[in-house]
Order: structure tokens, then C-alpha cells, then sequence
């Protein structure tokens, strides 16, 4: 029979209706295809105990493996609800035996299927690449701002008509001390570069891309350096407003601390370690009191504020325009947006 392989190159991946990822879920959690789906032909622990056999015996090991892999394709097929003529591909770490298993039987039921040739490995070399040759050519400019100016909301509204990435948004995290978005849990290192990629190659190069002015970390993440370095090279734009407007903002913004002040608690663990006590006696003090304004503005003034003098947007970055918000909400925003050219 005739493999059907594929080599990876850029925009393949939107030839194929379906995509289908045939490693464990933990493989599949670090680091994915965007759109594929999960239909793991080995399950976390089956793995590493085959590969430990494998040291042992490399042929019982084999045995074994082709044994699991056959019950779990049986599982895969009973659930298996995707049309005949749909277009598949099959991607596995290296494009070696278990996507060619699956292949093989989804093959011989009249599937059209494809291998994606050298697997994981071979997209993930590509994005690798990608990250380090092309994306520090692309047109970057940056929406810069002191915290709680609503640089966030700025973005979300450009980008329903221009390029835009959110960083801060791919990286599920808002950037500072109370960045943890609860419930939500950051990607890993791998698949939040993933997604930077995947945002750039459907952009057009020529034109202006849109990225809040962002230190190199985000959470736990970092920003690919070369993107990072590109950053503050095109046009920076920077949003101010008042003090008032600012606490005002991230009340709302951050509206799940006030409902729980124990998750405050645990992120100001990390601010007393940064800041001289007294200010954070301050900090603290307000919020024992519950009085979230005054806790807010505490927050500006000792931390927010001091830390931002220090950044390279402040300090390093030429102002090519300064956007003042009287108001800090989606109709100031959009109007602002409707009277300047962001192309």
C-alpha cells in the first residue's frame, strides 16, 4: 500500500478538514497543532512503560505497544464520527509507527488520510524557524501605557479592524502582580510560541502589527527575544489618563480579586518581597479595611507606578504619538480609534 505523506511548510495545515494528533495527552498539553484534535493511540502511562520495557527487550516491547495501540485504535474508531470525504491528517512525534497505525486502518476504511512526514518534530522545527528568521521582519508596533490605562481594551478594539497580537491574551496572564486570571492556567513555553505563529503567518508582512509594550515575560512565560527586540522599533503610541480613571478601570478589570480578597492575598505574597515595608503595610492596610479603591491606589502609587519608570517602554522607546482617555471605556476607545490611521 502507498503511504500518503506530506512534509510540513507553511499554510499546509489549512489543505486537511481534519487533523488529528495520535500522541499521549500529556505530549498533546506541552505542545500541538492549533485546531488538531487529540486521539492519543498510546495513553500517558502506556508509554513510558513501553519504553521501559523497550531498554529491557526491544522486541517484546514492540509486541506489547502494537497490542495497546490496536485496543485503543478500536476505541478511537467506535467514536469516530467524521464524513468519508473529509481530508485527514495523521501526526504523531516523528511521523513513525503510531500515526502510520492509525493510518493504516482508517486507510482501509476508505478514509483520504495523510501522514504529516517527521511528525511533531518537523512543525515544531518549522515554528522554531520561523520565530528566529522571519518573525523579527515583520512591521511591529506597540500600544505602550502606565498600568490601568486600558491598553488591553485598546488592543481588542484595533484588532476588529487591524493586526493585532495579544500577547497578554495568547499568554492567558495580564502582566503584573495580580496578572493570574483564575481558572485559567498559562500554556507551556512551547505552545505559547506556537500560537504567536500561528497569529503571524495569517498576517500580511507589509503592514503595521499591534502588540502592547510588554516586558519579555509574561507570567512565567517569555516573548520569543528576537519578536521582543523588533517590538519598540516601529511606532509607539502612548495611552495616558487620570489617576481616578486608572483605579477606576482596574476595579472592573480585575473585578474577580474584589470578589475573592484571598486571591489577592496570595499575589501580594510575591509584591512583599519587592517593595519597602512600609509601602506594603499601606497596601495591606486597605485591604484589611476592604476598601478596594484606596487598595488599588496604593497599589499605583507604591508599585505600579515606580515600576513602570523602569521599563524599556519608559525609557527607551520614542513616543511617535500620546493618546490621552479621558474615559477609560469601549466608547471613548472606539472613537479614539475611528480618528487615527493605524495602518
Amino acid at each position: 500500500m502507498r503511504i500518503n505523506k506530506i512534509p510540513f511548510k507553511n499554510k499546509v495545515l489549512s489543505d486537511y478538514n481534519v487533523i488529528i494528533d495520535v500522541r499521549t495527552p500529556l505530549e498533546y498539553e506541552e505542545d500541538h497543532i492549533p485546531k488538531s484534535v487529540n486521539f492519543p493511540v498510546l495513553t500517558n502511562k502506556q508509554r513510558h512503560q513501553i519504553g521501559i520495557k523497550y531498554k529491557e527487550n526491544s522486541f517484546l516491547a514492540k509486541k506489547i505497544g502494537a497490542q495497546l495501540i490496536s485496543n485503543n485504535i478500536s476505541k478511537i474508531i467506535s467514536k469516530f464520527d467524521f464524513i468519508k470525504d473529509k481530508k485527514i491528517l495523521i501526526y504523531c512525534w516523528r511521523g513513525g509507527l503510531r500515526s502510520l497505525s492509525l493510518y493504516l486502518v482508517l486507510k482501509q476504511i476508505g478514509y483520504d488520510v495523510y501522514i504529516l512526514e517527521g511528525g511533531y518534530k518537523s512543525y515544531r522545527k518549522f515554528v522554531v524557524s520561523f520565530l528566529e528568521k522571519d518573525a523579527p521582519k515583520y512591521k511591529y508596533n506597540q500600544i505602550m501605557g502606565i498600568t490601568g490605562v486600558g491598553k488591553t481594551l485598546f488592543l481588542k478594539e484595533l484588532s476588529k479592524k487591524y493586526q493585532v497580537i495579544d500577547l497578554e491574551g495568547l499568554a492567558r496572564h495580564k502582566g503584573s502582580i495580580l496578572g493570574n486570571i483564575p481558572k485559567k492556567f498559562q500554556p507551556t513555553q512551547k505552545y505559547f510560541e506556537t500560537l504567536i505563529y500561528e497569529k503571524l503567518i495569517h498576517f500580511h508582512k507589509k503592514k503595521n502589527i499591534w502588540v502592547e509594550a510588554e516586558s519579555i515575560k509574561v507570567g512565567k512565560l517569555n516573548v520569543p527575544s528576537l519578536i521582543w527586540k523588533a517590538m519598540p522599533l516601529g511606532k509607539n503610541i502612548k495611552l495616558v489618563s487620570s489617576l481616578d480613571e486608572r483605579i477606576n478601570y482596574i476595579l472592573k478589570d480585575y473585578k474577580y480579586f474584589t470578589n475573592d480578597p484571598d486571591l489577592m492575598k496570595e499575589a501580594l505574597r510575591v509584591l512583599r518581597q519587592i517593595i519597602p515595608r512600609e509601602d506594603f503595610q499601606n497596601i495591606e492596610l486597605s485591604l484589611e479595611r476592604k476598601d478596594y479603591y484606596d487598595f488599588v491606589k496604593s497599589l499605583i502609587i507604591y508599585h505600579y507606578d515606580k515600576a513602570y519608570k523602569k521599563t524599556r517602554a519608559e525609557n527607551t522607546s520614542h513616543i511617535f504619538k500620546t493618546i490621552e482617555l479621558k474615559k477609560i471605556n469601549l466608547s471613548n476607545v472606539k472613537k479614539v480609534i475611528s480618528s487615527y490611521n493605524f495602518y
